[in-house]
């Protein structure tokens, strides 16, 4: 123990915790505990699990602790990475000033919610510019739509409602504004205002992590992120699916069949790429990388996909897997979370349309059975599961080629992998 009395494997502990629940991947955060080993003279060993992280250590007691992995914030993880990062090449400060400098990286707060709110409105009408939009008056409604949602998601959590009550009132909000739009006769609004409110709402962050545990063969731990995304798709398509009901419709909206020109693609994914990282709380300075490499991303994607012919899948994956290769070196230098800058440069890709659309299709198909319609959700389905993969894979290739070179640079060094 130090002579401040500051515990060393404790410290340890309260950093692990700060990144595991605050958005960082499972690998960055193991790479962050050796860093403090290092510099704080300590020998342990993280093993990280989904409600809860175990550090043990030679001669130490093991210790415990419970963790929530639900949310993504980081303006957190960059001011904890900081602090741990002092360790890399020498012993840190005394203990106390290490604790309190975590102390204030834990109370980093979120996005204000006025700028939140802005970011929803700008990310959904973004996204629907992008899927088609064909007036203005079409992306008005879905901005407003998806502001309306973020204010009620931050009513929510400020009395107390979980991510699944926030995600499935602000998916009941763009419900009802979808019965609206459709009953003023908006051309073409019904399948954007329902389609793409509900997009800013889908938890890239944690299905991206999810699959990089996968790939690191943390078989629990992913399928529980896995799991725990699951689950927030199901609430905002309860919430559509009950918003659409009270007029008597469905979410079986079609893909738009407009071609998008590749320049407003482009500029409408780096607004929508510099929308999200305000969900996540990142430092404004470096908002600057999702919206440029997002940019280069979709102009990759409309070129596959309108001159190359290429699938949709394959476009996604060859687009993730140029931004997984640009972005892992970023986020390792900068030390934020590479799931939620990733998603940010990506999330047009998300194939929502193509969930949504089989969700619905299973409501259907429980009251009214039919060959036909059980031809059409195994295709969305099976659309929707290529291109996810396609992006994932993509992402996440790069990440786990990189954690796996580190390590072995690390261990020829003899310092321990990344």
């Amino acid at each position: 123990m130090h002579p401040d009395g500051a515990d060393p494997p404790d410290m340890v502990l309260d950093a692990a915790v700060l990144l595991h629940v605050n958005g960082q991947s499972t690998g960055m955060t193991l790479a962050a505990v050796d860093r403090l080993n290092r510099g704080l003279a300590t020998t342990c060993t993280l093993i990280p699990q989904w409600a809860s992280l175990l550090l043990v250590g030679r001669g130490e007691a093991m210790r415990a602790a419970a963790v929530s992995p639900t949310g993504v914030n980081m303006r957190r993880v960059a001011a904890a990475m900081t602090v741990i990062d002092r360790a890399q090449d020498g012993p840190l400060e005394p203990g106390a000033t290490t604790r309190r400098e975590l102390t204030a990286a834990q109370r980093e707060s979120v996005s204000g919610t006025a700028a939140f709110s802005a970011a929803c409105g700008t990310g959904a009408g973004a996204l629907a510019v992008i899927f088609g939009a064909h007036g203005a008056l079409t992306v008005l409604i879905v901005a407003a739509s998806a502001a309306l949602g973020g204010l009620v998601r931050r009513g929510l959590a400020g009395l107390g409602g979980g991510v699944l009550t926030q995600a499935f009132g602000a998916a009941l909000i763009a419900g009802l504004l979808g019965v609206a739009a459709h009953h003023l006769h908006v051309d073409g609004a019904l399948g954007l205002v329902v389609l793409c409110p509900a997009m800013v709402l889908v938890p890239g962050p944690h299905i991206l992590n999810g699959a990089l545990d996968l790939l690191a063969l943390r078989v629990t731990l992913g399928i529980a992120r896995l799991g725990y995304a699951a689950l927030i798709l199901l609430a905002i398509a309860a919430g559509l699916i009950l918003g659409l009901a009270v007029g008597g419709l469905d979410i079986s909206v079609a893909q738009p069949s407009a071609t998008v020109p590749w320049f407003a693609d482009v500029i409408a994914a780096g607004i929508a790429a510099g929308s999200y990282p305000v969900f996540f709380s990142m430092p404004y300075r470096m908002i600057v990388w999702p919206v440029g490499i997002g940019m280069l991303a979709h102009a990759v994607h409309w070129l596959a996909v309108e001159v190359g012919h290429v699938g949709i899948a394959a476009a996604a994956l060859v687009s993730c897997l140029m931004v997984g290769v640009l972005l892992v070196p970023v986020s390792h230098c900068l030390r934020i979370p590479f799931a939620a800058v990733g998603f940010a440069s990506v999330v047009a890709m998300v194939p929502g349309v193509y969930v949504f659309r089989m969700l619905s299709g299973l409501v259907e198909f429980a009251g009214l059975p039919t060959s036909g319609l059980l031809t059409s959700i195994a295709s969305d389905g099976t659309v929707a599961a290529l291109v996810i993969a396609g992006m994932a894979t993509g992402l996440a290739v790069p990440m786990h080629a990189y954690a796996v070179l580190s390590g072995r640079a690390g261990s020829r060094r003899g310092v321990g992998g990344t």
